[in-house]
């Protein structure tokens, strides 16, 4: 991937309440994933459910800019794929962009199951955070961590006043792995929400999405 494009690069992150399992949803899914694939400023898009509710599907989107999500999001492209989502919707997705450092490294989003940390009204300093959640890195079958502030809303002159929500995304060698760690370590005992990711889930048909 070009370095250029990364410059002001942000990942979308998505949850999706759906209803039924995978043979209820996945052409939607797989309708969606396909449209995304085509809109300008576009880099790339990892899914799967929580191990926790697999009601719940996880999508993290990669974009050059926020401008080019938010044209996504204002497109009929957009339009189309969440009316084709709706008779199997369990509620409304819920969306924030995210500046990710390192920018989703292989190593994590590519793990067998990813942690994903949510701080919520969270106003520490990006770098008291960082530290914090890299403590996982030191544990056993940790493959990594990115992390990084929610953006702040566009009527926001500054982030500092108000509080975001801080993500942490960790890649484990497995479920156990993560279990076995100490989460106080690495989450400085701060109250978080904590979800586990398979985006690996393997669904026949979707090859390249």
């Amino acid at each position: 991937m070009d370095p250029a494009q990364l410059a002001n690069a942000v990942t979308e992150r998505v949850t999706i309440p759906v209803l039924g399992g995978v043979e209820n949803w996945k052409e939607q899914l797989k309708f969606m994933l396909q449209t995304l694939s085509k809109q300008p400023g576009y880099l790339r898009t990892r899914w799967g459910p929580w191990t926790e509710d697999q009601q719940k599907l996880e999508l993290i989107t990669g974009w050059v800019s926020p401008d080019a999500c938010e044209k996504w999001r204002r497109s009929k492209d957009f339009a189309e794929a969440m009316a084709r989502f709706a008779p199997v919707l369990d509620g409304e997705p819920a969306a924030y962009l995210l500046r990710f450092k390192p920018y989703a490294p292989h190593a994590v989003i590519n793990s067998p199951i990813v942690e994903t940390l949510s701080f919520e009204d969270c106003r520490e300093s990006e770098n008291r955070m960082r530290e914090v959640v890299e403590r996982a890195s030191r544990m056993p079958g940790c493959n990594g961590v990115a992390s990084g502030y929610s953006l702040c809303p566009p009527s926001s002159s500054s982030g500092d006043s108000i509080g975001r929500t801080f993500v942490a995304a960790i890649g484990w060698t497995g479920l156990e792995a993560s279990r076995a760690a100490d989460k106080s370590a690495y989450t400085g005992g701060m109250k978080t929400e904590v979800h586990h990711v398979n985006f690996n889930f393997p669904v026949k048909g979707f090859g390249g999405l």
